[in-house]
């Protein structure tokens, strides 16, 4: 494995695997992975999945497992696994932005299709058949199938040949939606000792840049620390008017990143290739080199609207002008996509489409070219169905304007609970979540840090409440926007738990009377729908404490208080509360909270804030909590309708 040699680990963890004292954990894995490396879908799944019954798998194996499950189709499954893996590597926004992807598909595939799609079996091995090009008035594609009596050495990856060039002519004359003559090796000047292709070539035919691979010897090390795969290079020829010529290596060839999959737009002033060089956004990434007199200008990366945190490759510019290439990074079905996007005048680059089904599966589907009269070409895929690993499908076009699919991202809302006095997390609280389009609620807790994390969608209205007994809960309304990609939101603000202390008193705010008069008046009735819900959610008993202002006798004011207290004390006993947990007490001016003492002149305002009502704990009962809402017997991860929830229960975020 660390050789790059996947096809002989595979049969050599076989062999170890049927040995009685052998580490079967071990070996599983290992073959798991070297399916992987090889993308063999079927097989990697497997072992994946004979890998998870041993348990405590690497968040990488879940991550890997997770991919496999996209690439053969399982996208509910595959979204349930980068989530998992998320929760372990909270800071790779690749599991986020894949398990929307999966969510996007699910849409996608009620799209009519643009093209039809027919596999060349004159044309496919039981190998790989990829990179067709245009030559003239045939096709011609790289290939690794094995050639009677020439070239048997083997890549040790695939455990097939090494990639060589191949063209055919078509069974009729500029017909490339049918099939093909015989297959004939391209000539000897391209096809060396290790890897030659993918190829492309100018409109007239007399220029041409293909990849080739060396191989990479480092001596001044240790054999395991100079141990490299084929490194891609770019090579171009140019034919006069009976061969071509000695290809000559291109200005970025290198021992240290790959340049490769070269596409000359139609006028041959553009070269499009891939590298993994440093400075990119992702595994590899499109750029382009223009025509600067003999040589080429210095290399320009196409892009955050083109490239990704995955893969991009195989460019082909069509005469149009329109830029083809494959993804696994770009909102698709799994494994690479092919997407069509085209420069603007002023340079920019249209967000790449997806051409989705059916020349687009789950699997790889890459490698596309296409015909001049942008109505049909070729590409490659791994699908199911084929002859070969990767084989050449023919397409043509159904419909001139293709739909535009929609593409559905996920979103992550995280926040924190903390003591409102201490700003202390509060660990293991529940945090109810709903989301106000299907009045579903999700259950949270949170973690040592106070710390909780959801999904959420851009654009839809959510409330949050966080609950943890002996506690006043706390809560908040929330709608993200839609503007920006953004993949991780912080919460609008902490949830703060206030503790409900035995003797501490709380003030409950906008309350208050008319002066000389005990009535609830209607904007009184909301703070004390909040003192409802703390009885609901709470086994307290309290004491309902109301003051009057200096005005009035000290005796009458004693009475007004009392009265007072016990006009709010009916209306929370009215939404149900049972009257024995309340007591009613009347202070009439005796504490008052500002300077407004008797014949001090004070402002209207400054008066009201003395007709005031507070509640005071006096004691917790066990004996009522079946009276009470218990937060504790809800489950984190836990969903339900809103309705499940007691009358009211969202009502104190309003």
């Amino acid at each position: 494995m660390d050789l790059y040699n996947y096809s002989d680990a595979i049969s050599i963890l076989n062999k170890s695997l049927r040995k009685e004292n052998s580490d079967k954990q071990e070996i599983t894995l290992l073959m798991a992975e070297c399916y992987y490396k090889q993308n063999d879908i079927q097989h990697a799944r497997e072992w994946y999945e004979k890998t998870l019954v041993y348990g405590n798998p690497e968040p990488v194996t879940l991550f890997h497992y997770a991919q496999i499950l996209r690439s053969s189709g399982d996208y509910r499954k595959a979204k349930e696994y980068f989530l998992i893996y998320y929760e372990l590597v909270p800071g790779d926004q690749r599991a986020i932005i894949l398990a929307g992807y999966c969510d996007s598909v699910l849409v996608w595939q009620d799209i009519p299709p643009v093209y039809e799609v027919k596999n060349v079996a004159s044309l496919n091995s039981e190998q790989s058949e990829f990179g067709p090009i245009f030559y003239e008035n045939r096709l011609c594609f790289t290939s690794d199938r094995i050639i009677a009596n020439n070239y048997q050495n083997n890549y040790g990856w695939t455990g097939n040949s090494y990639l060589r060039l191949f063209y055919a002519d078509p069974i009729v004359d500029d017909d490339f939606y049918n099939e093909f003559k015989e297959i004939r090796l391209a000539p000897d000047l391209f096809n060396q000792k290790y890897h030659d292709g993918p190829a492309s070539f100018n409109h007239v035919f007399s220029e041409m840049y293909f990849n080739r691979t060396t191989l990479f010897k480092d001596k001044g090390k240790k054999e395991l620390d100079r141990i490299r795969t084929h490194l891609l290079k770019i090579y171009s020829t140019e034919r006069n008017e009976t061969r071509w010529m000695k290809p000559v290596p291109f200005f970025l060839n290198n021992d240290t990143f790959s340049v490769g999959h070269p596409s000359l737009s139609f006028d041959g002033n553009v070269l499009y290739f891939i590298s993994d060089m440093e400075g990119g956004y992702g595994g590899t990434d499109l750029y382009l080199c223009r025509r600067e007199g003999s040589g080429w200008s210095h290399p320009v990366n196409l892009g955050s609207v083109i490239n990704t945190f995955g893969n991009e490759m195989f460019p082909f510019v069509a005469q149009t002008g329109d830029l083809y290439f494959a993804s696994d990074g770009h909102p698709g079905f799994g494994g690479l996509d092919l997407f069509l996007t085209r420069q603007l005048a002023n340079n920019t680059w249209l967000r790449p489409q997806n051409l989705n089904q059916p020349v687009n599966t789950s699997f790889d589907d890459f490698s596309l070219c296409i015909a001049g009269n942008n109505k049909n070409g070729v590409f490659s895929s791994n699908r199911p169905g084929g002859i070969g690993n990767d084989d050449l499908y023919l397409f043509r076009k159904l419909v001139e304007v293709p739909p535009e699919p929609t593409v559905i991202e996920n979103t992550f809302l995280s926040g924190f609970v903390k003591d409102k006095r201490t700003l202390i997390p509060i660990k293991e609280a529940t945090v109810f979540f709903l989301h106000q389009g299907t009045n579903q609620v999700v259950i949270l807790k949170t973690d040592s840090n106070g710390f909780y994390k959801t999904l959420i969608e851009p654009g839809i209205s959510y409330t949050g409440k966080a609950m943890h007994p002996g506690y006043i809960s706390d809560c908040y309304l929330f709608t993200p926007d839609t503007g920006s990609r953004i993949y991780e939101r912080l919460a609008p603000r902490d949830l703060l738990l206030d503790m409900l202390q035995v003797n501490r008193t709380f003030v409950l705010e906008n309350i208050y009377y008319d002066l000389d008069n005990s009535s609830i008046r209607p904007d009184a009735e909301q703070a004390l729908d909040k003192l409802v819900s703390i009885m609901k959610e709470n086994p307290v008993t309290l004491e309902l404490g109301s003051h009057c202002d200096a005005r009035a006798s000290d005796s009458y004011n004693m009475i007004l208080s009392q009265q007072r207290a016990e006009s709010a004390i009916r209306y929370v006993v009215s939404k149900g509360i049972n009257p024995d947990r309340l007591t009613a007490k009347g202070y009439g001016e005796s504490q008052l909270v500002n300077k407004c003492r008797n014949d001090v002149p004070c402002t209207e305002e400054e008066h009201q804030m003395n007709r005031r009502t507070e509640f005071n704990v006096i004691s917790h009962y066990e004996d009522i909590k079946k009276e009470t809402f218990n937060p504790s017997l809800f489950n984190a991860g836990d969903r339900l309708e809103a309705e499940l929830l007691p009358d009211s229960f969202f009502d104190i975020c309003r």
